[in-house]
Formats: structure tokens, C-alpha cells, sequence
């Protein structure tokens, strides 16, 4: 018992940089050695993840397309003040990646654009996600991404025209 402590404070401690740079596919690996493969494959990374897309327009229906690789979710809408999510899970290499194309016309008539990652496993993102779950809100000066961690919207993106 007292080596597996001492494997996991190494990892956690003197590690950290080399995880963050080859990502998630190298602590499954640490930790399958550390404790055995049944302790890697219930890791919290290999839970279902969401991304959270809300209209916080002020008049405006708000499009969207998102997609991944593998899976086209469809062009949809959403009405100001409505929401809507999908889950997944993050694949075996850790390069799972899901982007949008978003698109609303303002009462003025100009229309207005934005396609961006929703979520992606770049740890940047994650860190202004708050998590490996990410909720975007539209609203008229840009994109938020809400930090979860923080519990504020932080702006990402501009609206183009």
C-alpha cells in the first residue's frame, strides 16, 4: 500500500507538465501501473461529458450546426432564453473534438456568425470551461463560455458580420 501512495504523489506532483502536454492517455497508463487496469478505466475522464448551449439573446432565434468527426448533431435552434445540450464520452486517444457554426439575424436585419470549438480536450479550453463540461451562451456583444470552477461568464468570441 505504501509504494502506490508514494506512485500516485510522483504523478501528481512531478508529472503534471508531461500529462498536460500528452494528455489524458498517459495518466491512464500511470494509473493502470499504479493500481491496475480495472482502478485506470473508472477514471472521472471517462465519464459522459456535456456541452450547453443557451440563448441569452434578447429577441433574436439563435442557429446553430454542431458536429464532430464521427457525429453531425444537426441544424437547430433556439429561441431567447432557451437551452439545449448533448453528451458524449472522450475517446480512447483523448482527440475528441466537437465545433459549431452559430448564426442569428438582429431586429435591424444584419446577420451575425460565429463557428468555433465547443469543446475539445486542449487544456486551455477545459480550463476556461471550469471542467470537461462546457456551457456556451449567446449573447449580442459575443460567445461566453460559463466557468463552472469560477461561476463567470468569460467572453471567447465575437459575433462577425
Amino acid at each position: 500500500m505504501e509504494e502506490k501512495h508514494f506512485i500516485v504523489k510522483v504523478i501528481d506532483n512531478s508529472y503534471i507538465d508531461l500529462f498536460r502536454k500528452f494528455g489524458y492517455h498517459c495518466k491512464c497508463i500511470a494509473y493502470a501501473k499504479a493500481f491496475g487496469i480495472s482502478s485506470a478505466l473508472s477514471t472521472p475522464k471517462l465519464d459522459k461529458h456535456y456541452v450547453r448551449i443557451v440563448n441569452n439573446l434578447d429577441n433574436s432565434v439563435l442557429f446553430y450546426h454542431c458536429k464532430s468527426k464521427d457525429d453531425d448533431l444537426g441544424l437547430r435552434n433556439l429561441q431567447p432564453g432557451e437551452n439545449w445540450q448533448f453528451s458524449f464520452h472522450i475517446n480512447f486517444f483523448e482527440t475528441t473534438l466537437f465545433f459549431c457554426n452559430f448564426w442569428y439575424t438582429n431586429s435591424s436585419k444584419i446577420k451575425f456568425h460565429a463557428v468555433f470549438d465547443v469543446f475539445s480536450t486542449d487544456f486551455e479550453l477545459i480550463q476556461d470551461c471550469g471542467g470537461y463540461n462546457c456551457i456556451w451562451i449567446a449573447k449580442e456583444d459575443g460567445l461566453y463560455v460559463y466557468n463552472l470552477e469560477k461561476n463567470m461568464d468569460l467572453r471567447m468570441h465575437d459575433w462577425e458580420k
